[in-house]
């Protein structure tokens, strides 16, 4: 191999400026560089690369939830994927990231939410959800986690005004019936038989659960005092 061509491909390993490329069954088939991503949609592209199947990069998205179980919904600005759409906080898994690292970084340049443990971020699907994104006139394939974290409002401090144009919290059943209806950036539910109410229930419990503990908190600390 050429000499720059491996010191380049060394650099985008040692940057994270790539993307692993899946098949629909969650299996590895390759990897692209950053930029190469628009051209998923290249049969030429795709024949180039050895993609003898339909292909999906990885992503991960948070329902992000205060203190009065409101959920934190974004308007995307004029970005390259799902440009004006509504959203909760998302993002690519870039490079080598495990998915709460992905999160993680994706909560923190978004949102300005820091100092949380992984644990503190809650996976609320075992297995990837197929999704198929329409952008800019074209349908970008993802394999997507669902997670949530509790926080306080006030720990949201700033966004990233490439990708966010405003946010706003919205009480989480009226962001369920958003997600439902195809208001925000997810494929509608009833096309192609998406059903989001798996991950709707699960957020729901852990909320509840959230709630639970919070409310016996309080009652020891009373008990105290």
């Amino acid at each position: 191999m050429d000499f720059r061509k491996r010191i380049k491909i060394n650099n985008i390993y040692n940057n994270n400026e790539f993307y692993k490329v899946y098949n629909k069954s969650g299996m590895q088939v390759g990897i692209i560089e950053v930029k190469d991503e628009r051209k998923l949609n290249d049969s030429t592209f795709l024949k180039e690369k050895g993609f003898n199947e339909e292909v999906f990069l990885r992503g991960v998205t948070c329902f992000v939830i205060n203190e009065h179980g409101e959920v934190l919904v974004e308007q995307r600005a004029n970005t390259e994927l799902t440009p004006g759409k509504r959203d909760i906080v998302s993002g690519h898994v870039n490079g080598n990231e495990h998915g709460f690292q992905a999160m993680a970084r994706e909560l923190r340049e978004e949102v300005g939410i820091d100092c949380i443990e992984y644990t503190d971020i809650i996976k609320l699907n075992e297995q990837s959800k197929p999704l198929y994104f329409e952008s800019r006139g074209q349908i970008r394939n993802f394999l997507i986690d669902f997670y949530c974290l509790f926080i306080k409002a006030e720990q949201v401090k700033e966004f990233q005004k490439e990708e966010v144009k405003s946010l706003r919290w919205v009480p989480m059943e009226l962001a369920f019936d958003m997600l439902r209806a195809g208001r925000m950036k997810f494929p509608k539910k009833e096309v192609g038989k998406v059903s989001y109410e798996t991950i709707i229930n699960q957020v729901r419990k852990e909320y509840t659960q959230k709630s639970s503990k919070n409310r016996s908190d309080e009652k020891k600390v009373m008990e105290k005092w």
